[in-house]
């Protein structure tokens, strides 16, 4: 949402809304606007800081929040990816103890993200996600997890072919929680059966796949034509070229696009050697990471804020629709408001354009309000 930079909402003492942003209706300014904050529905890590390492200090992943904040990013869920039980209990009870604690982590981790362990063991489909760590999912063992994570799981990643998966969908979302396809390949009867079940969503869509697959029969093209399924895209221009991502966006139309940025350590970090849990990452001098002596990529080194700036450059994007991609449509999919209600935290980004581009100028989360340095 593109709103009026005349008057701003108000807001009381405690940084909540006292009345709802009007909502522009001129199009975009010449050199000025205001949105709705970012929402990353894939956080695995950000400036340094790996939040797949349970021994990650407090003040680390505040300080790694802080800095998300300064690129727009006002909601975020981070994100654990495939290990073993404990390994992936400890990483939610670290999380969790920094959110009761930290103002900050309350305010921008509305939930978490579980991506895996119940997802494709096939190299090339698995990605960078451990195959020993992977199992067949029980409500039992998601369970112990909600638990560690204080039922703050919001957003699950599954492969719907893996035993067990589809019976257990219909479970998740009773919870809330919303089911998401990745690093999968289903046939297009199981992805049609997860659908019925409940999944909604596809994650990074495009990318978790094997190299070598069929050419028109495929789990790529099969979810792309799923009109029930949205579906998460990384804009970085490595994960998926912008070619393909140009295709991938039509193919699923401006309803049902998200972008995430599917951060790590690496991200707006300097180039060298960090850890995704207990995968080791190599930062390059551009924005990506691969697991060290290969081209496998493993996460992203970029933001948010870079995949909507390559988008607007890219397609010529107008910044509202792009803002979309970004903050409504991830913020609905996990059962958020579209855009702050009335005494929820006030959430907005000041933009301004500078030499044609847009850049983010300020954020503003509840009494959080900060240059940007983007």
């Amino acid at each position: 949402m593109l709103f009026n930079s005349e008057v701003l909402p108000e807001i009381d003492q405690y940084g909540f809304l006292k009345s709802l942003p009007t909502e522009s209706q001129a199009g975009e300014p010449d050199d000025m606007i205001y949105s709705s904050g970012l929402c990353d529905l894939q956080v695995n890590g950000y400036a340094g800081v790996d939040y797949n390492n349970p021994n990650t200090s407090s003040e680390e992943i505040e300080k790694s929040l802080q800095q998300m904040l300064e690129t727009g990013v006002t909601a975020c869920l981070p994100t654990v990816i495939t290990g073993s039980l404990e390994w992936q209990k400890k990483c939610f009870q670290n999380l969790e103890d920094v959110r009761a604690n930290s103002p900050i982590a309350k305010a921008m981790i509305r939930g978490y993200h579980l991506e895996g362990p119940y997802l494709n063991p096939t190299e090339g489909f698995r990605g960078c996600h451990p195959e020993k760590s992977m199992v067949k999912p029980t409500m039992d063992h998601f369970q112990v997890l909600q638990d560690a994570a204080g039922g703050m799981i919001r957003l699950i990643t599954v492969a719907p072919e893996i035993e067990g998966v589809i019976s257990l969908i219909a479970g998740w979302c009773e919870q809330g929680i919303t089911v998401s396809l990745g690093h999968c390949n289903p046939s297009l009867e199981e992805i049609k059966k997860a659908v019925d079940a409940g999944a909604r969503l596809s994650t990074h869509l495009g990318n978790g796949c094997a190299q070598k697959i069929p050419r028109l029969k495929n789990p790529i093209l099969y979810q792309l034509s799923e009109d029930n399924l949205h579906a998460s895209f990384i804009a970085d221009g490595f994960h998926v070229n912008k070619y393909a991502l140009k295709a991938f966006i039509r193919a699923k139309e401006d309803p049902r696009i998200i972008l995430v940025s599917d951060a790590t350590a690496g991200s707006c970090s300097k180039p060298g050697k960090y850890t995704l849990g207990k995968v080791i990452l190599e930062r390059q001098e551009e924005d990506i990471v691969y697991i060290p002596g290969t081209k496998n990529l493993a996460g992203s080194a970029s933001t948010l804020v870079q995949g909507i700036l390559n988008v607007m450059d890219w397609y010529n994007s107008p910044l509202e629709k792009v803002i979309r991609w970004t903050s409504e449509h991830p913020r609905a999919i996990i059962g958020l408001s579209k855009t702050p209600e009335v005494d929820e935290m006030a959430e907005w980004i000041k933009w301004e354009k500078i030499n044609d581009h847009w850049e983010i100028k300020s954020v503003r989360l509840g009494n959080f309000e900060m240059n940007s340095k983007v």
